[in-house]
């Protein structure tokens, strides 16, 4: 018995099915084979879910299969218990680095972009992180992560702002000053701010924010009006 049989035989019964196949051909009513349809669709769904690494909470909440059925499948998959925890509410997690910035932001147009498709949220879920798997190399959030994402732009935690260097829309929460998305704080990270010269990379240490040649200007024009404050005022 594979685990889609699993799932499916706990949330179908066969004797209803039967009285079903007992009435007049006329009174026979299409629902009743529609929900055969979407409990094996839901089945195969908690199945991807759990292969992506979703939690059986998650799993519950999205396919609508109840706890012991999802509790069956995911130990025969995976061979181990579901491990506990809650679903992110804030977005501390997300703010401690650019990375994962970036990757939600990714993740949020994937979201934008199948918004209109007729799929479940669940099938949502499960192509759009199929496809950022597929565009990242170093994917920096789990597949409970990338679901939270549209939740903070729906709870008006973040929202979504035009980036003042290269106008693109992404989603943060609001800060006061300038605005700067992701892509171009990765971009600027690496880049001088005086000239936009590639910045040499450094292994250990603080980063950089000039390259060498903007450096050393610097520290020429510091001399130079160290100097003059000197000439200006030589009794100090």
């Amino acid at each position: 018995m594979n685990v889609a049989s699993i799932a499916i035989m706990s949330t179908h019964n066969t004797k209803r099915r039967s009285a079903v196949l007992e009435l007049p051909k006329r009174n026979r009513e299409i629902p009743g084979d529609i929900k055969i349809i979407n409990d094996a669709q839901n089945a195969l769904e908690a199945v991807r879910l759990v292969q992506l690494g979703a939690r059986a909470a998650l799993v519950c909440q999205l396919t609508g299969l109840t706890k012991r059925v999802v509790a069956r499948l995911y130990h025969r998959i995976t061979g181990v218990p579901s491990s506990s925890g809650q679903v992110p509410f804030t977005d501390t997690w997300y703010l401690k680095n650019n990375h994962r910035m970036l990757d939600a932001n990714l993740v949020w147009r994937l979201f934008h972009r199948m918004e209109h498709a007729e799929k479940s949220v669940a099938g949502v879920l499960i192509q759009v992180y199929e496809a950022y798997l597929e565009i990242t190399d170093t994917p920096a959030l789990s597949l409970t992560r990338a679901f939270f994402v549209p939740r903070l732009v729906t709870m008006r935690t973040w929202h979504q702002q035009t980036c003042d260097h290269c106008t693109m829309l992404f989603i943060a929460p609001l800060k006061g000053g300038g605005v700067t998305c992701p892509v171009c704080i990765e971009y600027f990270n690496h880049r001088c701010r005086r000239c936009g010269a590639a910045i040499e990379h450094r292994t250990a240490g603080r980063r950089k924010a000039a390259c060498s040649r903007c450096y050393e200007q610097i520290r020429q024009d510091g001399k130079s009006e160290s100097y003059g404050t000197s000439n200006d005022h030589p009794g100090r």
